[in-house]
């Protein structure tokens, strides 16, 4: 019986080096899980209960691509509306939201905030978590002598609407596309975007740049846990013209290393999501 069963196992893993299925096949069925969310590039993925040790264990596969390592192979900024990966409220640091990727429109941050928690009395709105950095900021940047005053905040799917059709009806639907996102394609839907200029009301245009407070803005957000959404580098890589005013909240440790890697915020969640 026992060199029965040894002849099976025998074939069996003869068929196996035929076809390119066996050990190693079996060792890229694994479940990679970060933050609850499936990685990009997994294969499989555990459906038991946590908290029911006797719960039973079954496992999928999926197709999903590997994300480009190379930001020249990143996909070109396109007009589409697919949805952007993950749970905005939930992966607010990592959620990609461009030109292609939409978030919900029913989508509001669950814990909107006024501003004048972090020292702005515009009355605009920003998500809790935000407050205590963008509070330090406006305090280092006072400190600096570049003072900042919060011009927008969190925008509703519906406001974002009614901004874009008042562009495209004066500039024509292309032309706006480059300067004004449409409905859903926000970061300030978000509630971690916030649009900043200096003390004296400087216009949210290129000149922008130019002034002491952007310049201080450019090399210090990452600081307090910000990157500019839309550096000065060619639209492709952002998807938007330069807008040195744009700030979006993802955290210190992301801040930093996106500041540090160079990459354009989309490049940086394209090639590492």
């Amino acid at each position: 019986m026992r060199g029965w069963v040894w002849g099976v196992c025998a074939v069996a893993m003869v068929v196996a080096a035929a076809t390119g299925w066996g050990v190693s096949a079996w060792g890229d069925l694994r479940v990679i899980t970060e933050g609850g969310e499936q990685a990009a590039g997994q294969v499989g993925q555990s459906l038991a209960n946590p908290d029911d040790p006797g719960s039973e264990t079954t496992t999928t596969t999926t197709n999903a691509p590997e994300p480009p390592t190379d930001p020249s192979d990143i996909p070109a900024c396109t007009i589409d509306d697919q949805p952007a990966g993950g749970d905005p409220a939930r992966d607010w640091a990592t959620v990609m939201v461009d030109t292609t990727f939409a978030v919900p429109a029913d989508f509001v941050p669950p814990d909107l905030v006024d501003v004048s928690a972090a020292g702005f009395g515009t009355g605009d709105q920003v998500r809790e978590i935000v407050v205590p950095d963008l509070d330090a900021l406006r305090q280092a940047a006072a400190a600096a002598g570049t003072p900042v005053s919060l011009v927008s905040a969190y925008r509703s799917y519906d406001y974002q609407q009614g901004l874009f059709a008042t562009e495209a009806a004066d500039k024509g639907e292309e032309a706006a596309e480059r300067t004004t996102a449409r409905a859903g394609h926000s970061e300030h839907q978000l509630g971690t975007a916030v649009d900043l200029t200096d003390d004296t009301g400087s216009p949210l245009d290129e000149s922008f740049a130019s002034t002491p407070t952007a310049a201080w803005l450019a090399a210090h957000a990452h600081e307090f846990g910000f990157v500019v959404s839309y550096p000065d580098v060619p639209p492709a890589r952002s998807c938007y013209q330069y807008e040195p005013w744009h700030l979006r909240y993802i955290g210190h440790d992301l801040a930093a290393t996106v500041h540090e890697s160079g990459l354009t915020l989309r490049e940086w969640l394209l090639t590492h999501r």
